[in-house]
């Protein structure tokens, strides 16, 4: 008897476990399509990194003529 009884309780606590996720992904979902998309973030008025050597500006500005191509 004590199987089937741990085998009910092994089902049980699976259908609690799908319901809370199905829960979770609902609440997900929903603070998704109410979501305003984030804070824009300003690049251009961050500090700038003043330790880069000398080849790795070099690779910065190739990257960034790269991307603007």
């Amino acid at each position: 008897m004590a199987k089937s009884q741990n085998a009910f309780i092994k089902k049980q606590k699976e259908r609690e476990k799908a319901k809370r996720k199905k829960e979770k992904q609902a609440k997900k979902e929903e603070r998704r399509q109410n979501s305003t998309g984030g804070a824009e973030i300003d690049w251009d008025s961050a500090p700038v990194n003043k330790t880069l050597t000398q080849e790795e500006k070099q690779q910065k500005a190739d990257n960034e003529n790269q991307n603007n191509n």
